[in-house]
């Protein structure tokens, strides 16, 4: 018997008889990708387009090829074990379903992604039964990985980065001045930006730490120490990859030199610390066997009106969310704000027939956009940016988290803030940020209206937003920043901000004077 087990696990599927109820299992998981992937369509596209404009989530093309894999190691379970439907999985579909719609009025798109990933393995566990989705838990589980996650440890991974080099720089006697993520030596400056904080190298080394552990442990504490150490090893790698940049530079005497070469250096430090962490890995290695214990083997021909019964169940419950969400939609009937003009600005502010504006948000997703340029006698030139969206229970961009106060390529932010300003004769907090290019400094104010109120902060935005869509409230929501040079001692920019606002038209009353 041990034997035979043994040559089957060796022979392709192909080889080797199948188990009752494969191919109607796979049928049905087949029509279930179809469904989810005409219904989430927006949840999978903006996945894709993730993957394909952030080079931290270039990996996620192949974790469909790693399942892959995993899968085929597991062949010999198609061939031993049958599927078993089983409904009580159903009892969670309306709660994932539920907070997908949640997540959909919030506009938290990451958050859809993985509840539509757990929706889909719920979709799995009904249709394979427990005990086979057991058996093919880790490939199964990796399909999480296909959500690009993660952009909220950046502002953390740039602190914890700036934090190793400047320590490093100290116990080397280096003389350095740091300013939040802004480090400078003698040489020249260096600013931890996004793309130096690590995010890239981090995610890939779970990815393949993950990935690692599955194919060569069979324990799960010698896979939760590898898979810790490809979390904690890339985060201390980064921090010493930008303070050996920075050592250079101080050697070379000269920040320039290394600047152009710091992403190869960086992805070449990467490739090595994949390989320690592979040399690590390796000396704690198992033998793996694969094989299912005839005992526990056996083929079993179930029902079919279980798999006509419960997967469709399970696709009816997982598509309720998305049902009720386009019900909420049918309240807001698109309508077109080409007909919209800007807000209002009064006496002595004049508008600029060419502003010349040398800053812009790098916004998405906008139904309209305004950018004027406006000059009081006397004072600069102020910089206003309007961008007008639909609401919708899922599908407008009012919140995406992709949209920039500024070009990265042009811009650095070097400050994060609040402020109060004066709007309708009320005070209000907006958000206030300060970016700099080259010698010249700016400073913007920028907040959210929705449903007749202002927010300054992302998650009070989208909670508005929630409330307006659910309750059928103002219909349109708007985006709004302004910004004022900071190159001019005997003009503060709060200021001159603070007098262009006052002389603003009210944002919500702007709003609820639209056309519709």
């Amino acid at each position: 018997m041990t034997g035979l087990c043994s040559a089957l696990n060796r022979q392709p599927v192909a080889g080797v008889a199948v188990a009752p109820g494969w191919r109607p299992a796979l049928l049905f998981i087949g029509i279930a990708i179809l469904v989810f992937g005409i219904v989430f369509q927006r949840e999978i596209a903006g996945a894709v387009q993730v993957w394909i404009e952030s080079t931290a989530y270039t990996h996620c093309f192949l974790i469909i090829p790693l399942v892959g894999f995993l899968l085929w190691e597991r062949r010999a379970i198609i061939a031993m074990v049958s599927p078993s439907p089983t409904l009580w999985p159903l009892l969670a579909m309306p709660f994932l379903s539920g907070l997908w719609l949640i997540a959909a009025i919030l506009d938290i798109q990451e958050a859809c992604q993985i509840l539509l990933v757990a929706m889909f393995e719920v979709v799995l566990l009904v249709a394979l039964g427990p005990r086979v989705f057991r058996l093919f838990l880790a490939p199964l589980l990796f399909l999480f990985f296909l959500v690009p996650s993660g952009a909220f440890l950046v502002p953390t991974l740039q602190k914890i980065t700036a934090q190793i080099s400047v320590a490093g720089l100290e116990m080397l006697h280096i003389p350095v001045f740091s300013d939040g993520f802004m480090i400078e030596i003698p040489e020249g400056t260096f600013e931890v930006a996004e793309a130096c904080a690590g995010l890239r190298f981090l995610i890939a080394s779970i990815v393949f730490g993950c990935f690692f552990a599955v194919v060569m442990y069979q324990s799960a504490i010698r896979r939760a120490v590898f898979i810790t150490l490809s979390l904690v090893v890339p985060i201390a790698a980064n921090g010493m990859r930008a303070l050996g940049i920075i050592v250079l530079a101080h050697l070379e005497g000269s920040a320039a030199a290394v600047e152009a070469d710091h992403v190869l250096y960086g992805w070449f430090f990467f490739t090595l610390v994949i390989i320690i962490l592979i040399a690590i890995g390796m000396t704690f290695a198992q033998k793996i066997d694969r094989r299912i214990p005839m005992r526990s083997s056996g083929w079993s021909k179930p029902a079919a009106w279980r798999f006509a019964t419960a997967i469709p169940a399970a696709l009816l419950l997982a598509l309720a969310g998305p049902a009720y969400a386009a019900r909420l939609n049918a309240f807001y009937p698109p309508f077109s704000l080409a007909a919209a003009h800007a807000p209002l600005i009064a006496a002595p502010w004049q508008g600029l027939s060419d502003p010349a504006a040398d800053w812009h948000p790098a916004v998405y997703g906008a139904d309209r956009e305004f950018l004027d340029g406006f000059e009081e006698p006397g004072s600069g030139v102020i910089i206003r940016y309007v961008a007008l969206y639909q609401l919708r229970a899922g599908g407008d961009a009012l919140t995406k988290t992709g949209s920039r106060l500024a070009d990265d390529k042009r811009w650095h932010i070097t400050e994060y803030g609040r402020a109060e300003a004066v709007l309708d004769g009320k005070p209000v907090a907006v958000a206030s940020t300060q970016i700099v290019s080259g010698e010249h400094h700016r400073l913007v104010w920028s907040f959210y209206v929705v449903d007749g109120r202002i927010a300054a902060g992302l998650f009070e935005t989208k909670l508005l937003r929630a409330r307006a869509v659910l309750v059928d409230r103002e219909p349109v929501g708007a985006f709004v920043a302004i910004s004022a040079s900071m190159d001019d001692p005997k003009d503060p920019a709060e200021q001159q901000l603070s007098r262009f606002l006052t002389a603003s038209q009210p944002p919500t009353e702007y709003l609820a004077a639209l056309p519709r």
